[in-house]
């Protein structure tokens, strides 16, 4: 009896086996369904849809609103979607259908699983909507660091961007240039004790006639600062920061980080480090109170920061041999009170 049973055990789990994946396991049932198909054995699925049933999906994105754009099949005159990252408002064809594109803002173009596209309405007056349409095209990472100005600019035009604060800060620089626009990359240092990742920060500002004054621009975390509805610059927003008084504004509601490949050049993974200071305004103003303490702003060869305590200014002295003092007087005379 037991010699039976040698030879039937074996049989009996050989069969069940591949029964047990078919019902178990769905990348095996689709290779073997795959696999009757192509030898004859089984009749092709007839599905009910395909791709071409897909519709064409059209929003407009500012600041934290999102809109659908519903076709305009009625407008006759209409032209295709340019090849360049900011375009004039006008009526534009994607995917056969026309959509007015008026507002300025950002606008998503998906024509699913065929291709994305977005772009940027900019008339050359609201300077926020811009800074806003960047804002969603960017999240904080770092997969796009090394890229250029215009290998960036490309990229963007049918996909998100990745990147610390100095690469956004330098890229939307590059942008509002483009634009005529008066800006310029500022930074903060911290005075707590040194890190090998985290002693700083970098961001924008952006002289705005209608304030008459430059105001600052974190596009590293979509937002802008002010005190008394009145927009900061960078001196102001070290004091406030000190004191906490000051309201925070959102330039856009995108996902804020890339957690897939937010990764140092030793495969170390930052996200767990990132999502803690993302998660919410407390958690994000207690990071600020770190990196936001010592003004600083590139100029030439040097970096001039301020300080009103002496050992404060022999340390960040001590950091580097460009980093080049001056006293808040002078700091303001040189960035803040001469507007040529």
């Amino acid at each position: 009896m037991n010699k039976y049973l040698i030879i039937i055990i074996p049989i009996a789990i050989s069969l069940f086996i591949p029964f047990y994946l078919i019902e178990t396991d769905l990348k095996f049932r689709s290779e073997i369904s795959e696999l009757l198909i192509e030898t004859g054995l089984k009749e092709p699925i007839e599905r009910p849809y395909s791709l071409e049933d897909n519709t064409p999906i059209v929003y407009h994105a500012l600041f934290t609103n999102v809109t659908t754009i519903i076709p305009n099949d009625t407008q006759l005159n209409s032209k295709k979607i340019p090849n360049k990252l900011i375009i004039s408002s006008g009526f534009y064809q994607f995917d056969g259908n026309i959509y007015d594109l008026h507002e300025e803002g950002l606008y998503r173009f998906i024509s699913p699983l065929k291709q994305n596209e977005q772009r940027i309405i900019f008339s050359g007056k609201n300077i926020d909507a811009l800074i806003s349409g960047v804002s969603w095209i960017y999240s904080h990472g770092n997969s796009d660091n090394d890229k250029g100005f215009e290998e960036i600019n490309n990229k963007a035009l049918n996909s998100k961007i990745f990147g610390t604060c100095g690469a956004i800060s330098t890229w939307i620089y590059g942008v509002l240039e483009s634009q005529n626009i008066k800006s310029r990359i500022v930074h903060t240092l911290t005075l707590n004790e040194w890190n090998t990742y985290d002693n700083g920060h970098t961001m924008i500002e952006v002289y705005h006639d209608d304030f008459k004054k430059w105001v600052l621009y974190d596009l590293d975390n979509n937002a802008y600062f002010s005190k008394n509805e009145i927009p900061l610059s960078l001196i102001e927003f070290i004091d406030a920061v000190k004191s906490d008084d000051y309201e925070v504004h959102l330039l856009a509601s995108d996902t804020r980080l890339d957690v897939s490949n937010f990764n140092a050049k030793n495969n170390y993974d930052f996200s767990f480090f990132a999502e803690g200071i993302y998660a919410n305004e407390n958690t994000k103003k207690n990071w600020y109170k770190r990196v936001i303490q010592v003004p600083m702003i590139e100029e030439d060869k040097f970096s001039y920061f301020m300080t009103n305590n002496d050992e404060e200014r022999k340390r960040v002295e001590s950091y580097a041999s460009y980093y080049k003092y001056l006293s808040l007087d002078e700091f303001l005379n040189k960035f803040y009170n001469n507007f040529d």
